[in-house]
């Protein structure tokens, strides 16, 4: 029999520094959504990288880490980081901008993916720190959806309606809704690890595993993001593909149930979304006025007059623009292939450029991206998430654990939000670079040496 890993909590001396860490990441995550914050939030992400690199030092005197299996990625979001300086300095037409921006945001992304690797580094060899650590975090997201939950139904005694597009504490639904699929994607990992390969990882029974899962689906339901809810019926298809390929391990009608239940929240999920959401009866109508970005219209709703639709009314702003801005990066980009600079508004930089009126972002992180950064830029950063995803599923093809899941369905809801919503930016990069780092430690250090991961049976 397998012995478990050693606990760093039980080591005297430096129990207490990890415990102050911990508690360091639960208040980080907490606050990390909430505006405002900001002087709050890097002060706990640097004290964090502190702690985490000293504590990454004791541990290494021990046991050396292994970094073969985090070259590629490492060596990636490296190269990216170079190009976007370089472009910043000997491309960009406004080079002052563009540095500043990645002060702000690339270099705070870059700390918060070192402290989440350095946390994953200095926990590796600890089973039960491992499971602390993720069920902290997990809280903290989960305290957010408690109360995006207990918006939508505060008026329900009065008026008997839900509140929907509910933001809770973060800065609109779009922001609480990242949250929500991130502690989904936990609770699919978890369900997954328990139902397929017979483990236990979060220290919660079936019952509240259930009551929680369900709690979350509402949240997505109030919080009504189409894309949110696009990107979670993607990722639970990848689920049901999973637990298809592994479904040897599994009794057949257990299989079809859980692939089931996956296919139908999925189509729930996506039907209440069309029936709620009149943008979408508008929508394949909207796109052929959208690709028509020589209409200046989607560039301020303000400003230009807006296009009509056939039953004479004005296109939805929120399709019509989303449609025509990421035409017009498209353009930007084939204008700018190797970038204009990075920022958070290269898009509206660029198109102030072109047009003569600037906008803000493209509501698009991979196409703000693109304009800022270029092609160059795009295809490092995609090869990054790529190696991410590959190695989420190598991990959870070999060590079935449940880090390496998380990680993959991590990796994948981001990318797909990441296309139709400005996500590379601000705390959203922020929390995935940590989470991401973290749990890539973590499943390559399962995965370098033998089998690391204590099973433990499902709780009845």
């Amino acid at each position: 029999m397998e012995m478990p890993r050693t606990s760093e909590l039980g080591r005297t001396g430096k129990n207490w520094l990890l415990i102050v860490g911990l508690a360091l990441v639960a208040a980080l995550f907490f606050i990390w959504p909430i505006p405002r914050t900001t002087s709050p939030r890097d002060f706990l992400l640097v004290v964090c990288l502190g702690l985490f690199a000293y504590l990454v030092y004791q541990s290494s005197r021990r046991a050396p880490i292994c970094w073969q299996l985090l070259r590629v990625p490492l060596g990636l979001y490296l190269a990216l980081s170079v190009w976007i300086v370089f472009v910043a300095i000997a491309i960009s037409e406004e080079t002052a901008w563009s540095l500043n921006e990645i002060r702000g945001q690339w270099l705070k992304a870059t700390i918060a993916l070192v402290a989440g690797g350095l946390l994953g580094a200095a926990i590796r060899n600890d089973d039960n720190t491992l499971r602390l650590t993720l069920t902290i975090i997990g809280i903290a997201l989960l305290l957010h959806v408690l109360y995006v939950a207990y918006q939508a139904l505060s008026v329900w005694p009065q008026q008997k309606v839900l509140l929907t597009r509910v933001a809770g504490l973060t800065g609109g639904s779009d922001k609480s809704n990242y949250l929500t699929n991130m502690l989904l994607y936990f609770l699919l990992a978890e369900i997954i690890v328990r139902s397929v390969f017979h483990r236990r990882f979060l220290p919660v029974g079936n019952i509240p595993l259930a009551v929680i899962t369900v709690v979350a689906l509402f949240a997505v339901y109030v919080e009504a993001m189409r894309n949110g809810i696009a990107e979670l019926a993607i990722v639970l298809g990848v689920a049901v593909i999973l637990v298809i390929r592994k479904s040897d391990r599994m009794r057949r009608p257990i299989v079809v149930g859980i692939t089931l239940a996956f296919v139908i929240v999925a189509l729930v999920l996506g039907y209440l979304t069309v029936r709620k959401d009149e943008r979408w009866q508008t929508f394949l109508e909207t796109v052929p006025i959208a690709l028509d970005i020589e209409n200046k219209a989607w560039i301020n709703e303000a400003f230009f007059e807006q296009p009509m639709l056939a039953n004479g009314q004005a296109v939805d702003w929120s399709n019509y623009m989303r449609i025509a801005r990421m035409r017009a990066g498209l353009s930007l980009m084939a204008d700018h292939p190797l970038g204009i600079g990075f920022g958070r508004n290269a898009f509206g930089h660029a198109v102030g450029r072109k047009y003569g009126s600037r906008t803000s972002h493209s509501h698009s992180g991979i196409i703000d991206l693109g304009v800022g950064i270029g092609i160059p830029g795009v295809v490092l950063w995609l090869a990054f998430l790529g190696v991410l995803l590959r190695l989420g599923f190598r991990g959870m093809r070999e060590s079935h654990s449940f880090p390496a899941l998380a990680l993959l369905f991590l990796t994948a809801g981001y990318s797909l939000r990441m296309l139709v919503d400005s996500t590379i930016r601000d705390h959203m990069l922020q929390m995935f670079l940590f989470l991401a780092a973290f749990l890539a430690v973590i499943v390559a250090s399962q995965l370098h040496g033998p089998q690391r991961e204590t099973p433990a049976p499902a709780p009845v």
